[in-house]
């Protein structure tokens, strides 16, 4: 029976898929603006790397870390000189012969560590942004396997309609042989046809769906038409296929994100409230001596009407709840995997009793019942009931396959959710 711990080809290329993400989210966050052509069959693993590469998604939340990384160096410069010109003593009672005439710089230092505490923020802004690219792109992936599952049981349930309309074919064919043998009444025939009539009807219906489902997962990256031949379905007997995912999840990466930014922000309102000095030093020109001196002085800000103790008081609280942010997050993530787990068992349970225990029986009937119905041994109710057993048994088997693919995506997805790893580690 499958279990767990052999899920199959189609994990491995999502967790190999996610682990690429996580590893270039950093790097090079903004893929091409480009919408890649598909043709041929499609399989899982080229739908994993299409939407890895091309999700539309994807460029502007990568674009808006790179904009977040741009503001790191900016954050670490030091603030701008100040140029100071002044004239005084012109006109009015005075005349001209008093004036004087200063110029001088002006140039700030941060004495509370504001530029440090900039460049932290900066930078927590940018790995907060970057969080966000990597939950765009797992996002993504999940929904592009969705897509792939749901367009390839609509391209295996036509394929399957199609059988039980050969199945129909055969009880037409049947019931014929012995409407002029004799043995039945031409009833049973028109049943038959009724019957494949209605076969005709949902396997039209079927490939409306299809071909929709078909568009829906060329969006996954970007395209607006469906240029793919059919979908290949992954091999479900790879005995090595299930890996652990060792990366953080990219929500619970998310959520520390925002708490280190957080507490950045804390250290930012801390330096604001230091004063920052200001030295100034320059010249000045006297008309009424006539002659030249120099200027100096210095200027500080004295906090006494605003201190800044709200600001850091703020900055507190919303530490605060961004680590009860991501507490809960670790919490759901974790409750989320056990289900997942549960889920996996009981699809991998449900499918396998279905393709080895159900569907051989009831073929076996279908085929036993037909002989005996060309024989006269049995009726015509009873091998259209058994037909149509047999073929609720193969759609079944492909929605509990579509089902088991599904409950390995989510454990893929909730492999690792532990904590992030620390600076050092990255």
């Amino acid at each position: 029976m499958l279990s767990s711990t052999r899920a199959g080809c189609c994990c491995a290329m999502l967790i190999v898929s996610v682990a690429s993400f996580h590893a270039t989210a950093n790097a090079a966050p903004a893929p091409p603006d480009t919408i890649a052509v598909v043709t041929g069959p499609l399989t899982l693993e080229r739908t994993l790397a299409l939407a890895l590469h091309h999700e539309p998604r994807l460029r502007p939340a990568g674009l808006r870390a790179e904009a977040a990384r741009a503001r790191i160096g900016q954050a670490g410069r030091l603030p701008n000189p100040r140029l100071i010109a002044t004239e005084e003593n012109f006109g009015g009672q005075l005349g001209g012969s008093q004036r004087e005439a200063t110029a001088a710089i002006g140039q700030t230092f941060e004495l509370g560590g504001d530029r440090r505490a900039r460049t932290a923020t900066a930078d927590a802004e940018y790995r907060l942004a970057a969080a966000e690219t990597e939950v765009v792109g797992n996002e993504g992936l999940a929904v592009a396997v969705d897509r792939f599952i749901v367009a390839w049981t609509l391209q295996t349930r036509l394929r399957q309609l199609r059988s039980g309309e050969v199945l129909t074919e055969q009880a037409i064919r049947a019931a014929t042989e012995r409407f002029k043998a004799g043995a039945s009444p031409r009833l049973e025939i028109l049943r038959a046809q009724s019957q494949g009539l209605a076969q005709a009807v949902e396997r039209q219906h079927t490939r409306s769906e299809l071909e929709v489902a078909r568009r829906e997962l060329a969006l996954s990256w970007g395209a607006s038409r469906a240029d793919f031949d059919s979908l290949v379905a992954p091999d479900d007997d790879d005995p090595d296929a299930w890996r652990a995912q060792t990366r953080p999840h990219p929500e619970l990466t998310r959520a520390s994100a925002m708490e280190a930014l957080a507490t950045a922000r804390v250290d930012a309102a801390r330096a604001a409230r230091i004063p920052d000095l200001v030295i100034s030093a320059g010249a000045r020109r006297l008309e009424e001596v006539p002659g030249t001196g120099f200027v100096a002085g210095v200027e500080i800000p004295v906090p006494l009407w605003n201190n800044g103790s709200g600001d850091v008081a703020a900055a507190r609280r919303e530490v605060e709840a961004s680590t009860a942010e991501r507490r809960t997050t670790e919490q759901r993530l974790q409750v989320a995997r056990l289900a997942a787990a549960e889920r996996l068992e009981a699809a991998a349970a449900v499918y396998d009793t279905l393709r080895l225990r159900v569907r051989p029986a009831r073929a076996q009937v279908v085929d036993e019942l037909l002989q005996a119905y060309r024989a006269g041994r049995s009726s015509y109710l009873d091998l259209v009931a058994e037909q149509s057993n047999l073929l609720q048994t193969e759609l079944a088997l492909t929605d509990a396959r579509a089902e088991l693919w599904r409950a390995r995506m989510r454990l893929a997805l909730l492999a690792d959710t532990g904590r992030p790893a620390e600076e050092g580690e990255r």
